[in-house]
């Protein structure tokens, strides 16, 4: 008989000794078996104790006796495995933030439809991070260098959007581009690993966008290669304590959950650390943005506006908030072209709102002095207020007309 080896194993000794059928590899319990050989669940009767492995019963990892340190070609170590305790009594590093409350490390796709203003805030975002300083307007950034993969674009139109969003400041030198890179199962991963290596002060890696990058599909299991597609770059993140930030499309069709309007299968989102989802009307200077991730307690959407002399996405808010401020402008500017006194049905069904939401709104547009109630239950604008919200609405249509490269 051959000499057995030893090799360590993890395995626990919660139910006493453990026997190794030679027939299958599990493990057979027999801390509790009357006299006679253990019966395995594959049904073979071991027919002596020692044709198994026994793992003497020890509270840390044990060494295991095995013919050859395999039994029927099955590799004889167990995941190791640690206890709540010992996970409550580690010192763990907090998670870092490439912006605050937004973009936190780890693979973070970012969807938005073609020519909506996603490349711009990716850009600004790298931008930013290069720079150190403020990322969206209010959000300040920790410096440190930016890997921005500019795969759809080439450089005479990184140059001019450049100029654009510096103004009269120089380039930062913690921001590298390029317009080539391999896709992830073709020595991109490889080559990404090791940009970072040579930028340990690396933050933030933007690839724009994740069809350049993703193996070729087979079209065989949608969600398998989705959930695959940017596996690889989960432990470049981890390692390197960066952000990689994928941009990528949504679906032509509107969905009622932000994750699912992503393009591809729920594989995509499921196999990433968080994403961030960009809406916007065609033509307005405002947007929305979703944030949701396992480093996120809470999904947030935040309403963005468009700087047209810096190029830039800008937080103007909370969403909600946001949304409650258009309504009563549209209240308002509804009021205004009418020139005579309104009903809250009339109000409602112009502007598409159920009527007891529209009442409730119209009270409070009171309260605040956007609007007056001369008679019970008829409303009419605030001059004053009128006067307001004519100089803004016109400075704002003005400041749009006037950029020079509308947000792609």
């Amino acid at each position: 008989m051959e000499a057995p080896t030893t090799e360590t194993a993890t395995f626990s000794d919660c139910f006493g000794p453990v026997v190794l059928c030679d027939s299958c590899g599990g493990h057979l319990n027999i801390a509790h078996k009357p006299e006679g050989a253990p019966v395995c669940s594959c049904g073979t009767a071991e027919p002596e104790r020692d044709r198994g492995v026994v793992i003497p019963s020890q509270p840390k990892p044990t060494t295991v006796t095995r013919r050859n340190g395999h039994a029927n070609g099955r590799q004889s170590l167990s995941p190791a495995t640690f206890s709540a305790s010992d996970l409550m009594a580690l010192e763990l590093p907090p998670v870092r933030w490439v912006v605050p409350d937004i973009l936190p490390e780890g693979v973070i796709l970012f969807g938005g439809k073609p020519k909506m203003g996603k490349s711009w805030l990716a850009y600004g975002l790298g931008i930013a991070v290069a720079r150190g300083g403020v990322a969206l307007g209010t959000k300040p950034v920790e410096q440190g260098a930016v890997l921005y993969l500019a795969l759809e674009d080439n450089e005479r139109r990184l140059q001019r959007r450049l100029k654009k969003m510096l103004g009269d400041e120089p380039a930062p030198d913690d921001l590298h581009l390029a317009t080539e890179w391999s896709r992830l199962d073709d020595s991109g991963t490889e080559a990404l690993d090791g940009w970072l290596t040579n930028h340990p002060n690396a933050r933030l890696v933007v690839i724009d966008t994740l069809q350049k990058v993703r193996p070729r599909q087979t079209g065989r299991n949608a969600y398998a290669e989705d959930y695959g597609a940017l596996e690889p770059l989960l432990p470049v993140a981890a390692a390197h304590g960066v952000a990689i930030l994928v941009v990528t499309h949504l679906r032509q069709m509107p969905a009622d959950d932000p994750l699912e309007a992503i393009s591809g299968s729920n594989g995509l989102t499921g196999g990433v650390d968080g994403a961030l989802v960009l809406t916007r009307e065609r033509g307005r200077a405002d947007a929305f943005l979703y944030v949701e991730g396992r480093d996120i307690e809470n999904p947030a959407e935040l309403a963005l506006k468009w700087d047209a002399n810096v190029a830039a996405w800008a937080i103007a808010g909370g969403a909600d908030e946001y949304r409650m401020s258009e309504e009563r402008r549209a209240i308002v500017e509804l009021l205004e072209k009418s020139g005579e006194p309104m009903r809250p049905k009339e109000i409602a069904e112009a502007l598409g709102k159920r009527e007891s939401a529209t009442k409730m709104m119209l009270r409070d547009m009171v309260i605040d002095r956007q609007i007056d109630n001369p008679q019970r239950g008829q409303y009419t604008l605030s001059p004053d207020y009128a006067d307001q919200l004519t100089k803004a609405v016109s400075q704002e249509v003005s400041e749009v007309s006037m950029h020079i490269e509308r947000p792609v």
